[in-house]
């Protein structure tokens, strides 16, 4: 692979260099933006809004290419756009009534009362009592695909991506806003005023993963019809979620329209979809892109339940995400994507793997946070910086550096202990699955010594002798035989999760035993 180390080539590249540099440090570093707050389904989630909104190259005029890359080959040259559709009614329908009480403005209870009276006018059945059992039913359906809830008002939940229009982008009402608002409030005062540019939860790492999937489709063109198609049939595997949710919102939005006065088009093309703008990341990422889209599309096209698909997608994309971050810092840092992942398979306090996987992961850690420094903090600043001023700003880097790699890895299990010192690289069987189904082509096998070499090709995991050897062949000193035990380990649980065959005393054969 041919390495690139200048910190400033960005992709797209559709912005001046001191625009960048007007940024905070970890966006100059890694892109717009990757943040410390995004769980692992809003990675996702963000990602598959962009790929199934319509989108525009260079311009903000609304162009219906809805699931589709189509745009590589001059997204190199110019700024993207997306356009998702909010559809507040349907989202307010799911989880209203289902959301902390405080949190729920008398305008939205109103709203939601009128849109249960709507639907039940476009029902046919034979009571009252059994419209609202139905309507009742139809809530708790589409409320049971929830992905993301906790203590979050309704405007902010996000369900699975089982269907295209259950995939909602970010809006936030502000209490001020919603507690001005009264019964009789316009249609375009109850669904309009929401903030859809916002970020708090969809905050760009989802744009920064589409990006590097952009780059890895201009490296394997022969993979996009196929990663299209894939990524479309498992957020449409559903069409009678579909057709239900369209009901409930059409239902609300066509009769509401009804309620505008004048000239509206404006409001109408807001709740219909809104504009959102797209930024850069660092052209470096391009270099693990190819590796990318080939592990997409073996687990994309490996015919696995769509629910368990999807949480296994959403880890691989923290996994890529991970090695992204740690492939721009050692490529800042040194010129060469040089930092493994040691794995303590053996997990037992008296190895000497586990030893030197602490202190590998203390060094990944520190020089994921030490490449923040190459960036321009004065720039940044627009001043001179004191120190207080400036140990705050690195303390900020922190947050979405090294501590969002501890973050993810530990949500993930694949950085342990959960809590406590002597953090170190683990390995678990949803990991383990999810490297066999990205590693290995639907329904094929191969060598167990080719898979753990697969592995460190594509995310410089070390787990046998081989690979140690390969990472450090400088070191003479090194004993390789501690690693055997580290392997055969791997191997059991391999086996235990059905991922592995023995063929002899000396063979053995890992297959992806899902196909295509």
């Amino acid at each position: 692979m041919i390495i690139k180390t200048s910190k400033n080539i960005i992709f797209p590249n559709f912005k001046k260099n001191e625009d960048i540099l007007k940024e905070n440090l970890q966006i100059q570093t890694y892109g717009q933006r990757l943040f410390r707050d995004q769980t692992l389904y809003e990675y996702l989630l963000e990602f598959l809004v962009i790929f199934a909104s319509p989108k525009s190259l260079g311009k903000k005029d609304y162009m219906d290419a809805s699931h589709q890359f189509q745009f590589l080959s001059q997204a190199g040259e110019n700024q993207l756009f997306y356009f998702p559709t909010p559809r507040m009614g349907l989202k307010r329908f799911i989880f209203l009534n289902r959301s902390e009480i405080e949190k729920r403005f008398e305008v939205d209870i109103n709203a939601l009362e009128d849109h249960r009276e709507i639907l039940k006018g476009k029902l046919t059945i034979d009571s009252n009592q059994q419209e609202d059992f139905l309507l009742n039913i139809l809530q708790d359906l589409l409320y049971g695909f929830n992905a993301i809830i906790g203590k979050r008002s309704w405007f902010a939940q996000s369900l699975l991506p089982v269907a295209p229009e259950l995939i909602f982008c970010e809006a936030i009402g502000k209490k001020s806003d919603r507690e001005k608002l009264e019964k009789n409030s316009s249609f375009k005062d109850i669904d309009g005023k929401f903030d859809f540019n916002y970020r708090a939860f969809m905050a760009r790492g989802g744009e920064v993963y589409y990006l590097h999937v952009l780059q890895g489709v201009q490296e394997k063109p022969d993979l996009k019809e196929n990663l299209e198609k894939n990524l479309q049939e498992l957020i449409t595997g559903i069409p009678q979620l579909s057709q239900i949710a369209q009901f409930i919102q059409n239902s609300w939005r066509h009769d509401k329209i009804k309620e505008l006065d004048g000239d509206q088009d404006s409001f109408i093309e807001k709740i219909d979809y809104v504009t959102k703008s797209m930024e850069w990341i660092p052209d470096n990422y391009r270099n693990r892109a190819a590796f990318t889209v080939q592990e997409l599309t073996n687990l994309l096209s490996s015919s696995i339940n769509t629910l368990e698909k999807v949480e296994m997608l959403s880890s691989l994309i923290a996994l890529q995400v991970m090695r992204m971050m740690c492939l721009q810092a050692q490529l800042l840092l040194e010129g060469k994507d040089n930092a493994e992942w040691l794995i303590d398979v053996i997990n037992n306090p008296g190895n000497q793997i586990r030893k030197m996987a602490v202190a590998s992961y203390e060094k990944l850690e520190e020089n994921v946070f030490r490449a923040v420094h190459q960036a321009n903090i004065q720039n940044y600043m627009d001043k001179s910086v004191s120190n207080k001023a400036e140990e705050a700003i690195y303390e900020d880097a922190s947050k979405d550096t090294n501590r969002l790699i501890r973050k993810l890895g530990k949500q993930l299990g694949f950085v342990v202990p959960p809590k406590g010192g002597s953090m170190r690289f683990g390995i678990n069987e949803e990991i383990t699955k999810i490297l066999v189904l990205s590693l290995v082509t639907p329904g094929e096998r191969m060598l167990y010594t080719t898979f753990l070499d697969k592995c460190y090709k594509h995310f410089k995991i070390i787990i046998g002798p081989n690979e140690a050897k390969k990472h450090w062949s400088e070191n003479n000193s090194l004993d390789l035989t501690m690693f055997n035990a580290n392997s055969e380990k791997f191997q059991d649980l391999l086996k235990d999760s059905g991922l592995l065959r023995d063929l002899s005393d000396s063979t053995a054969i890992v297959e992806n035993p899902f196909q295509e």
